[in-house]
């Protein structure tokens, strides 16, 4: 039953599939249930496999891989600790809707059960933090395993889909099988339903009696492809737009239209304005507690429409006034073609004028002092960048000055984990992106704590020479939990003061060039020569220790409530 003659085997037959589904870059690590795989990877010239040291990063990394492109990334998993550490990039992909097939090799069936090594319960651990998951029983099935699983990732409301194949059946010989290759489905066929005219009337009413009008754009539009409908909408209507953080990027963050992010880091300017509109449309959210702060406070005059292709959002944290079950895209195209422009906009003129005037930027920082300021870091950045610039966050500080201070203009080009908050996730995920776009720049912006996590990827980076620029904000402390602890337990810190390693000789141990800079001169100097670099660079900044986010909304409160300063 092992190994035919021909050499043809099971794992032969995954590899085809994985390819003729469009995996031809394929994330992972090795492993001894993975040995029949890599043993046939070099007769497969349609894949490009990108070996990570981790498997946490190698999920991460085709998370990445689907955000920048739209198009499901593909990751290989070996058995038991493999399946643990990919569990929080599978969790951070499901909860920001991400597409992505996790093709997991589980031990041989005969041993499932017996506490075998490497044995652990694979649809346990995942199932609920996939859309879907497929236990391949048979080598004829594995194909079209294949095949639904990229569909179903990449259809409707996108996820992450497990695929859990047996080691027997990768050492199988295929000679005496039926199996074919042939795609029943080469493209995801659109097949939601037509937009119900009878919503779209009532939106088209609410918005013609509404004098207060807002956009709260999410990650949906994004997803859906909605971006230039978005803008569309806004030049026709000249209704004003306010985003989650998954939403930075569908709307031109320097369109006069264009009020900042919502929430808990939100703008004066977006949280002002949507406590007293009398209308919200929102397009692809839902509804974070980042987002709407304390529920009895949000938008509390305003008739709400929700738009959302998965019908489960709907109503699910917030009351809707209008639903409409529909891919944002549809939605924004037939609400193009009917909208009556002038009557929106003329009831609304007055409004649009007093929210534009409302301070849409973040509380200033101090310029005289010569200590580096992380916000002088990212203007710097993002002024030298190209504008097809993908830029990488992970979770903290850094991130939120990254929505703050870089002007993003693109859908596509800022990737960051939102529902999950992981930490670590940037570096892996710049190297998928960096994976799927070849040609534009990758910008990965990372603090000292979230870096520490995955830096050993930085062999990676320099092994593939992937453009990557990662921007290391180093503060000495875990930036957010401190802020944190100075603002609501009266400064009694607790084990957020953290130790790094001097980062740019660290880069230069793994072949990476590294710079540090600890002025705003320095840091430009550095900046314009990494950017010039074809590879990967790294560029250490030494920020000052407790420089806060602001605004925050502290826990529990109102968007009303928003702390502007120290």
């Amino acid at each position: 039953m092992y190994f035919t003659k021909q050499g043809f085997t099971g794992a032969s037959l995954l590899l085809k599939s994985i390819a003729q589904q469009g995996g031809h870059k394929l994330f992972g690590c090795h492993g001894e249930v993975l040995l029949p795989v890599f043993d046939k990877l070099d007769e497969n010239k349609d894949i490009s496999f990108f070996l990570m040291k981790h498997e946490q990063a190698a999920v991460h990394a085709a998370d990445g891989y689907g955000r920048a492109c739209g198009k499901a990334g593909f990751a290989l998993i070996g058995a038991g600790p493999g399946v643990t550490n990919a569990v929080t990039g599978i969790a951070t992909a499901f909860s920001d809707s991400v597409p992505m097939v996790v093709i997991v090799c589980q031990i041989e069936s005969e041993k499932i059960g017996k506490d075998s090594f490497q044995e652990v319960d694979v649809s346990g651990l995942t199932i609920p933090i996939t859309k879907h998951y497929i236990r391949v029983g048979n080598l004829e099935k594995l194909p079209g395993a294949i095949e639904k699983a990229k569909v179903i990732s990449e259809g409707g409301r996108p996820g992450p889909v497990v695929i859990e194949v047996p080691a027997n059946l990768l050492m199988a010989g295929t000679e005496n099988i039926s199996y074919d290759l042939t795609p029943t489905v080469v493209e995801q066929k659109k097949t939601e339903k037509a937009v119900s005219k009878n919503a779209i009337k009532y939106v088209l009413q609410a918005l013609s009696e509404s004098k207060k009008p807002v956009i709260l754009v999410g990650g949906g539009v994004v997803i859906s492809d909605a971006s230039a409908l978005l803008t569309e909408f806004v030049e026709k209507t000249k209704i004003p737009v306010v985003s989650t953080l998954m939403g930075i990027g569908s709307f031109d963050s320097k369109h006069s239209l264009h009020l900042g992010m919502l929430g808990m880091h939100g703008t004066f300017a977006s949280n002002k304005a949507v406590h007293n509109c009398d209308l919200l449309l929102c397009l692809g959210v839902r509804f974070s507690d980042r987002v709407t702060g304390k529920m009895s406070h949000f938008s509390p005059k305003s008739l709400k429409i929700q738009v959302d292709v998965d019908p489960s959002e709907i109503n699910k944290i917030v009351p809707i006034d209008i639903p409409v079950v529909a891919d944002i895209n549809a939605f924004l195209s037939e609400l193009n073609q009917l909208i009556n422009e002038k009557e929106i906009t003329e009831n609304c003129a007055e409004w649009v004028a007093e929210v534009t005037n409302f301070k849409r930027t973040v509380p200033r920082f101090d310029k005289v002092n010569s200590v580096l300021k992380p916000q002088e870091v990212l203007q710097l950045v993002d002024q030298y960048s190209d504008v097809d610039s993908i830029v990488v966050t992970d979770v903290g500080q850094h991130q939120i000055f990254t929505a703050h201070n870089y002007k993003f203009t693109k859908p596509r080009t800022f990737l960051s984990s939102g529902g999950l908050g992981t930490m670590g996730y940037g570096f892996p995920a710049a190297i998928g992106a960096a994976v799927a776009n070849s040609a534009h720049p990758i910008i990965c912006v990372t603090g000292d704590g979230s870096f520490q996590m995955n830096l050993q990827e930085l062999s990676t980076a320099a092994f593939y020479k992937l453009p990557i620029k990662i921007i290391v904000l180093n503060n000495g402390y875990l930036g957010m939990v401190r802020q944190w602890q100075e603002l609501f337990y009266d400064r009694r810190y607790s084990s957020v003061k953290i130790s790094s390693p001097d980062f740019a000789k660290l880069a230069e141990a793994y072949g990476v060039p590294g710079f540090k800079a600890k002025n705003a001169e320095e840091a430009q100097g550095i900046i314009k020569k990494a950017f010039k670099h074809e590879g990967p660079t790294l560029l250490e900044f030494d920020i000052v220790e407790e420089e806060n986010v602001y605004p925050m909304v502290p826990p529990g409160a109102g968007n009303d409530e928003v702390i502007l300063s120290r």
